[in-house]
């Protein structure tokens, strides 16, 4: 994997869950893949999808990757990049779900060792290696934080990675990010959270005459409860702003379904719903 002078001829996968996975799997041919996990057991597995070539601990990693992939659940990774050292002239990368935190942790690493800020916008409900997949990111936006500390041909490096997955770069601040994210994908997961547990705790045999409707609502519910909660833990101030407003969004649907106005939000939600999935 080569841009302009720059060789990550040896990538370095810190976590092979279904993310860490599904890019060693895109990245098949292209470099040497190294991979290390806590689990054992998800080591094995991304060995047997041949998602890495070979497990390593994680001092080998870093000592001779050009490129190290942090993929694991964004609340750990601070600390995994605080508590580690990282060789002159290498270039790592993250692919969590929140961004500022991450990025002050990165501004902290020595001037020689360059970083970017990442966040894949594709995943599954269902997480692990065994759900990983090739083409996770083709069409995807891959989001990359603007404080990255990239030179010019290590920026062409990491686009050309981008390039690899098929995914295609998005250039966004990490402030805008998280209340981007936070709005679109962390308060989501939130209330379909929540609907399901008040379903639970109001009638648990409502759930059995339940049908694809609440299946499809209470989805993302079913998101890896480690990285999901990282995901809200790590951007608090923003989910708990959108969880507020929303309570307000919700008290005026209830007031509509007695002033006459619901079938009017219905219908604007709906067409401007359709207008951008069909």
């Amino acid at each position: 994997m080569k841009q302009s002078g720059v060789s990550f001829s040896k990538v370095f996968i810190v976590g092979t869950g279904l993310i860490g996975s599904s890019v060693g799997l895109a990245l098949k041919g292209k470099a040497e893949r190294l991979g290390a996990d806590k689990s054992n057991a998800a080591l094995e597995r991304a060995l047997e999808l041949n998602a890495i070539d070979r497990a390593v601990s994680i001092p080998e990693g870093l000592s001779v990757a050009d490129l190290v992939i942090i993929a694991i659940p964004v609340q750990f990774i601070p600390h995994f990049i605080e508590s580690h050292t990282f060789r002159a002239g290498v270039t790592v990368l993250d692919v969590g779900s929140t961004k500022r935190k991450v990025i002050e942790a990165m501004r902290k690493l020595p001037k020689d060792v360059y970083f970017a800020g990442g966040h894949p916008i594709a995943g599954k409900e269902k997480g692990g290696a065994r759900n990983a997949d090739a083409l996770l990111f083709k069409g995807k936006p891959f989001i990359l934080a603007e404080e990255s500390r990239l030179p010019k041909d290590r920026k062409k490096a990491v686009l050309n990675f981008v390039g690899l997955l098929s995914a295609y770069p998005v250039w966004v601040s990490a402030e805008k990010h998280d209340e981007i994210l936070g709005l679109v994908s962390h308060l989501p997961y939130a209330v379909s959270l929540a609907l399901f547990s008040y379903v639970m705790r109001k009638d648990e045999n409502a759930l059995s005459l339940a049908g694809s409707g609440f299946r499809d609502t209470t989805r993302i519910a079913s998101g890896d409860p480690i990285m999901s909660a990282g995901m809200l833990q790590t951007n608090a101030d923003n989910v708990k702003k959108f969880i507020t407003e929303f309570i307000g969004v919700l008290t005026d649907l209830r007031d509509a379904i007695d002033s006459g106005e619901l079938e009017k939000i219905a219908d604007r939600v709906k067409k401007r719903r359709d207008k951008i999935w069909g």
